[in-house]
């Protein structure tokens, strides 16, 4: 099964939250509050199209992956191209591929890049998704 992956670090959702027009919070990476905002706003964003989105982490760099897309077999069919103009135009590049790793319970998945490299992406922890909605909504 292929899934079409967004990883974003922390650095790099909170930077692209402000880039994008996020208003509130002081844009700092390491404040838990601020984190929690920018996945906020980068969920609200992809629905309601197929997303599911996970605490996650590659390496020893943590932040939050969000699948995009149906869980189809053939990857060209897991989104409409209004979908994945959408998802271009928020995160400002093409989505990457990925596939499970074989006896990993679904919590291991390897990451490709456009030159085939791949990276063990770990899922930590569910998030929400466009069906279960958004597990931790934000209290303000």
């Amino acid at each position: 099964m292929v899934r079409w992956a967004y990883f974003l670090p922390r650095e790099e959702i909170v930077s692209l939250h402000k880039k994008l027009g996020g208003k509130r919070g002081n844009f700092d990476p390491d404040d838990p509050s601020d984190f929690e905002r920018a996945r906020r706003f980068f969920f609200k964003s992809l629905l309601p199209y197929p997303v599911k989105a996970w605490y996650a982490s590659i390496g020893y760099e943590d932040g939050i992956v969000f699948f995009v897309g149906l869980p189809v077999p053939e990857p060209r069919k897991a989104f409409t191209n209004k979908h994945a103009s959408r998802c271009y135009k928020i995160f400002g590049r093409a989505p990457q591929r990925s596939t499970v790793v074989p006896n990993s319970l679904g919590l291991h998945w390897d990451v490709y890049d456009r030159d085939k490299k791949s990276q063990r992406l770990e899922l930590a922890e569910y998030l929400g998704s466009d069906r279960d909605g958004d597990l931790y909504p934000f209290m303000q």
